[in-house]
């Protein structure tokens, strides 16, 4: 990317105002005083490319001087501005032009913005399309019409998806990418890595800028990490559904599940295969077997004609007395189940509770200590066994203690409060599971008993029948036997596909598991680090030749994993005991060294970069001329490598032009204000070498 040139066309009460400034190649220098109008070239550049979030949070004005909003000074008199504008040729790297335009002022809307498919600035005259775009507003940067979503791809940025601190995946925002090579001046020299908009509430928006503009793979390896996880979760996720599922089909037939993982695995079926047992009065038998005996059974009553009642008078009292037997027995059982139901219901309850206290001591505890960091001492006479009042030795227990035994820390109370809730944790789990299952129990032995009492008055009723009738005992033993049989098959079946559903799941886990392998441990490649290395040594041979002097230059090194400078391990920025220890003047350095490093890298490896920076009042801090002037001199080499280097500076005139004698440059001072007074039919004031 190359900014090729910037015309400001503002309309006032005193005529037309206005400045063009071009841009060539290699380092071009702008000078001008210091209120005269530097920095409302720069912010307009910025506003030219929808880039005013860089400046600031708000959308309901434009972040740009009253100069060119609403009054403006010229010879000696303020002027009232009645509209205004702002044009901005750039060129991409394939050669081709486009303008950009912007009413700051006007009937316009100011988020709208349309772009000149030519060059139509520095070649007046040449028929160009023209296309209406928006910005600050949703989709800019992901639909057809946004300015943002054309602009990435005119300089044929392929931009990341990034997500945000929601979860939402969005592209990396150009706002995000162009603090790295454009640097104004009101916020750009306060931090090494550039001030970025947070109002976007991207994740590691520094990071992935970086890792953008580097073009490194730690991006491609986070995102499939990313993805890779997020399948995981979701595995996790269904697993878990499945399972309840599973055991939704147990709970409905007073069963439960045995064998079946709770957690995703790598083989299945597993090597002791799930199975559905239900209780049988005091025992547990599976699914299966029960099915079998019922099958049986039905089978010798289907052998056997229906009995009419005068042929089974006998029996039939016998059964009667039987199944009264029975029901008595069953509910004696039940009751006693129900007891201990109880019973395993409060030691649930107990645990729960126990489990409340042991985090009310870890928090109690925590606060305790939290308060001797902070240096509190209340208390401390008591601690140390001593009473506050008549100061004689007081003991916190009912038996002393051996001479060699000592009072556990708040540290040894907290990890051993910890341990004893993760012990607690396990004990609450097998209680539940203890109690889940007597529950079960309970509604199978209540189901008998209700079965029973059925059984027990069709006895009666086929006793106090016509004896030619068949026997109405059998006829309904026989019919609730095959209901109970196909209720059963029914939930075998529904068991069965529950459980082969787990089949898909061991699949795709069994992938990610794979995937995760095939990743390198740490998101960033040997190609990475290169990078970061030679970025690394640009960093360093800068901070020399600017004249670096905190610490050892050679100590400086690019973190790969957070791609800031540290200082033996420490952030330079982050770091309280380096804040104090770096000059405001050698911040500035690192700066430059920073950015411009990114620069100068893309000279050898691929990147991303566009291949140009503009500073804005770089000589911050009153950093020595000698740094200054060798910034420009490394500044001049960008024209061996066709890329663009633009400062705007206010530094003492005769000082700059000595410091730019014998370097390749453009230099435009610019006398006066930078906003001229234009002839009704003249265009914008073009700078002047």
């Amino acid at each position: 990317m190359r900014f090729r040139r910037l015309q400001i066309r503002l309309q006032t009460t005193d005529g037309p105002y206005g400045v063009a400034l071009d841009f060539p190649d290699g380092l071009v220098v702008f000078w001008a005083d210091n209120s005269t109008g530097k920095s409302t070239c720069v912010k307009s550049i910025l506003v030219a490319l929808g880039m005013e979030a860089m400046l600031t949070v708000s959308r309901s004005d434009l972040p740009l001087p009253p100069a060119v909003k609403s009054r403006l000074a010229a010879n000696g008199e303020e002027v009232d501005v009645l509209e205004s504008e702002v044009f901005l040729e750039i060129e991409n790297d394939r050669g081709q032009r486009i303008v950009t335009q912007r009413t700051i002022k006007g009937e316009r809307d100011k988020n709208l913005i349309t772009v000149h498919g030519g060059p139509v600035l520095t070649a007046p005259g040449t028929s160009a399309p023209t296309r209406d775009f928006f910005v600050n507003q949703a989709g800019a940067a992901t639909r057809e019409h946004g300015f943002h979503h054309f602009l990435a791809g005119f300089l044929g940025w392929k931009l990341p998806t990034v997500q945000n601190f929601d979860g939402d995946e969005y592209p990396l925002y150009l706002q995000c990418v162009f603090p790295y090579f454009v640097v104004e001046q009101t916020r750009g020299w306060s931090t090494i890595q550039p001030p970025l908009p947070n109002h976007f509430r991207i994740r590691d928006a520094h990071k992935r800028a970086v890792e953008f503009l580097l073009d490194l793979d730690a991006h491609q390896v986070a995102l499939r990490r990313q993805e890779i996880l997020f399948e995981k979760s979701r595995v996790e996720s269904d697993w878990a559904a499945k399972v309840t599922q599973a055991n939704d089909v147990a709970e409905a037939i007073a069963g439960t599940i045995q064998a079946l993982p709770r957690h995703p695995v790598l083989t299945w079926p597993p090597q002791i295969p799930p199975s559905l047992v239900i209780p049988s009065g005091s025992n547990w038998i599976t699914l299966d077997q029960r099915m079998a005996a019922r099958a049986s059974e039905l089978e010798k009553l289907v052998q056997q004609e229906i009995p009419r009642v005068q042929e089974i008078v006998s029996s039939a009292e016998s059964d009667l007395v039987r199944a009264e037997q029975q029901t008595r027995d069953q509910q004696a059982l039940l009751s006693r189940l129900l007891d201990k139901l109880e019973m395993e219901q409060q030691e649930v309850a107990r645990v729960e509770e126990r489990l409340t206290l042991i985090d009310d001591d870890i928090q109690r505890n925590k606060d305790v200590r939290t308060l001797k960091k902070l240096g509190s001492r209340q208390g401390a006479a008591i601690d140390g066994g001593t009473c506050p009042i008549c100061h004689q030795s007081i003991q916190d227990s009912l038996l002393p203690l051996a001479a060699d035994q000592a009072v556990m820390t708040l540290d040894e109370n907290i990890d051993f409060l910890t341990e004893q809730r993760r012990t607690f944790e396990v004990v609450l789990s097998n209680a539940k599971r203890v109690a889940d299952a007597r529950a079960s129990q309970v509604r199978t032995v209540h189901d008998e008993v209700n079965s029973l009492r059925e059984s027990v008055r069709a006895l009666r009723q086929t006793l106090l029948s016509d004896g030619r009738v068949p026997s109405i005992a059998a006829i309904r033993s026989r019919i609730e036997l095959e209901t109970a049989i196909r209720r059963d098959e029914q939930y075998a079946e529904q068991f069965k596909k529950s459980v082969g559903r787990f089949t898909e799941l061991v699949e795709r886990w069994r992938a990610i598991q794979d995937e995760l392998q095939k990743l390198p441990k740490s998101d960033v490649t040997d190609r990475d680090k290169a990078k970061i290395t030679k970025w690394t040594e640009s960093v360093r041979n800068q901070l020399t030749q600017y004249g670096f002097g905190s610490f050892q230059v050679d100590q400086v090194v690019v973190s790969p994993d957070s791609y800031r400078p540290e200082h033996e391990g420490f952030d330079l920025e982050s770091s309280f005991a380096l804040q104090t220890s770096i000059s405001a003047s050698d911040l500035i350095r690192t700066i430059w060294s920073y950015l411009t490093g990114l620069l100068e890298l893309s000279r050898t490896v691929k990147t991303n970069h566009p291949g140009c920076i503009i500073f804005d009042e770089p000589r911050q801090q009153s950093a020595r001329d000698v740094s200054f002037a060798e910034l420009l001199r490394r500044a001049s080499s960008a024209s061996d490598s066709n890329q663009q280097v633009i400062f705007f500076t206010s530094e003492n005139i005769e000082r700059l032009r000595m410091h730019l004698s014998g370097l390749r440059h453009t230099l435009f001072p610019i006398n006066g204000r930078v906003l001229k007074k234009l002839s009704p039919d003249q265009g914008p004031a073009t700078n002047s070498q």
